[in-house]
């Protein structure tokens, strides 16, 4: 597996690796691109129980490291590998450019999809499905829509559960509060796409209005991918906007990536991060700033916005922020029916705390690619097959 889409993705995909070799079935290879990678991947096992998988550096010949411009260095990390990806009995990869291996010449084993987040945008519900043999999604929301544009079939695409919060919900017990007073956390969490994202001007008015107002800590934490490229200068400009014991601005931290914000905060504000499902693992108030004028009434691509207010980001924020604590009775019936099925097996006990469903995620998709790989290649089991497991966002979006 080249880990070549970003520590962002591990969370969605990697729990199932783990069990997968925990079963001794495979031998398992994580390819990364990055040596600093590793020690993510690693502490991602440990943090669920597993001991590390086999970890192998991407590295690029001598003659190409220097020359290869950023653009196209991860595509050219899966080409040089792509024979020693490709030597496999199964590939696993949580994005959708490591389709690309199907596309070359010659052999290639079948390639299974986890999508990394359970979204509503269309970029999420593209043509490039179609090269997947498997698709073992969250939940019945993304199946349906995939099924329904054409991208899968019924007998290869399956609703396993969310493999992220599943993880997520096992390590919760280990986690601090974010903040020592009682003030009620908003987490703001920005999207990386330029052409919907609020963030901009709107961080700083938040930032100021939350201070000035007094009622509320903030969480500045957006998509890791805002800031994966910025410079010095452009980092420390957001990050001098923390406050100790007021604001948080994290540009890209472990917590970040692993639900400690999403379910450490008690209202989400944002614009169409998937994020927002992950916490709706606990139906909370929402609140979404529609920066780009967006008619987003009635847009698949939308459905999100149906979970709380959506504001201009010229609004009111602290009127705002007051209006989705008090109306979040509005919104919760429809938070709770699309976040059940968006994360196949979600429930809640009588005092609202989550559950999922006796079949744990990670078993269920471990179980599928074991059966899968093994039908497939059946000749082989016996000798001991092995699975290469890829995580490449090799895309341009």
């Amino acid at each position: 597996m080249p880990a070549i889409g970003g520590r962002h993705q591990f969370a969605h995909f990697l729990p199932v690796v783990f069990e997968l070799q925990r079963r001794g079935t495979f031998e398992v290879s994580v390819f990364v691109p990055q040596a600093d990678e590793a020690d993510e991947i690693e502490h991602l096992a440990s943090s669920l129980g597993f001991p590390p998988p086999r970890i192998v550096s991407m590295d690029l010949p001598a003659p190409f490291g220097w020359r290869v411009p950023q653009s196209m260095d991860k595509i050219t990390r899966l080409l040089i590998w792509a024979n020693r990806i490709r030597a496999g009995d199964a590939i696993l990869c949580a994005e959708r450019t490591s389709t690309l291996l199907k596309r070359l010449p010659g052999r290639c084993p079948s390639i299974i999809h986890i999508p990394h987040g359970a979204g509503d945008r269309a970029v999420g519900f593209e043509k490039r499905f179609r090269y997947f043999d498997r698709v073992l999604v969250a939940g019945e929301k993304d199946r349906e829509r995939l099924l329904a544009e054409g991208l899968v079939r019924p007998d290869n695409c399956d609703a396993v559960g969310p493999i992220k919060v599943s993880a997520s919900l096992q390590m919760q017990a280990r986690r601090s509060r974010l903040f020592h007073d009682d003030r009620p956390v908003v987490l703001y969490n920005p999207h990386f796409n330029t052409r919907l994202s609020s963030a901009g001007d709107f961080v700083h008015r938040l930032v100021e209005a939350i201070l000035r107002d007094d009622r509320y800590n903030l969480v500045v934490a957006p998509h890791v991918r805002l800031a994966a490229h910025w410079d010095e200068t452009r980092r420390k400009h957001w990050e001098a906007l923390a406050e100790p014991g007021r604001v948080i601005v994290d540009l890209g931290s472990r917590q970040s990536i692993d639900m400690t914000y999403t379910l450490g905060a008690d209202l989400y504000l944002g614009d169409v991060s998937s994020q927002v499902y992950e916490f709706l693992v606990q139906p909370r108030p929402c609140l979404f700033v529609n920066a780009h004028d967006v008619a987003w009434q009635g847009s698949a691509d939308f459905a999100m916005w149906q979970f709380g207010e959506v504001v201009a980001p010229e609004c009111d924020i602290p009127g705002a922020i007051a209006r989705a604590f008090r109306d979040h009775a509005r919104f919760k019936a429809a938070q709770m029916k699309r976040a059940q099925a968006t994360l196949e097996g979600l429930a809640w006990d009588e005092r609202g705390r989550p559950s999922l469903s006796s079949v744990d995620p990670i078993v269920r998709a471990a179980d599928i690619i074991e059966q899968s790989v093994q039908s497939d290649r059946a000749p082989r089991a016996a000798d001991g097959a092995a699975i290469q497991l890829q995580n490449g966002d090799l895309s341009f979006r």
